[in-house]
């Protein structure tokens, strides 16, 4: 018997203007970490999922609530992705790979149309487009042990030079705190994490 499908509903939210944190995370990275050299840029999101809507929980409701989302200082993506079986935060059977699909589709933002950057909605609440010669690896964390029907936590884009598999592990290295010289914005043994090279 196959497991039903339901939506998994996530909350992008990026800075209008400096993400203070990850411009301050990429100077320390660039210049005290093993892989530093090699990364270009990198943006953030916070990040809010829940799947299904039993209780009620929409994202009109995270939108207007002002604890996830505030218009004066954030851009917004709404996303869904169907899913059957288990969730994809479940580590025993995703292991730290994240499923290429996620978010999901657009359903909503506050931001306007733009011509020249492929209508990427995800994309563009990360930096834009990666340049050709680069690699976007990006990096979900989360409190592991979170209560609550609402999943929140952080994805973090790094920006590296070089092609897809060598950059996910150079970009996996330099997020995941494992060692003195070795990363600085996850840490495994409060967070869970998942990346993807894209």
């Amino acid at each position: 018997m196959s497991s039903p499908t339901i939506l998994q509903t996530t909350l992008l939210t990026s800075h209008k203007g400096v993400d203070l944190h990850a411009a301050t995370s990429l100077l320390v990275m660039k210049d005290r970490l093993e892989g530093g050299h090699l990364l270009e840029g990198l943006f953030r999101c916070e990040m809010h999922t829940y799947r299904g809507e039993q209780d009620g929980r929409s994202m009109a409701r995270l939108l207007d609530i002002g604890r996830y989302f505030n218009p004066n200082k954030h851009h917004y993506g709404h996303f869904q992705m169907p899913v059957s079986g288990p969730s994809w935060l479940d580590e025993s059977s995703t292991g730290n790979i994240l499923n290429p699909e996620w978010p999901g589709s657009p359903e909503g933002t506050d931001l306007e149309p733009s011509a020249g950057d492929g209508g990427n909605l995800y994309d563009r609440l990360l930096g834009g487009a990666t340049a050709d010669g680069f690699t976007a690896v990006d990096v979900v964390s989360y409190p592991r042990g979170q209560e609550g029907p609402i999943l929140s936590g952080v994805l973090w884009r790094l920006v590296i030079r070089g092609d897809t598999e060598a950059s996910l592990e150079v970009g996996s290295k330099l997020a995941v705190a494992s060692g003195r010289k070795e990363g600085l914005l996850v840490n495994p043994h409060m967070e869970s994490w998942q990346a993807a090279a894209r």
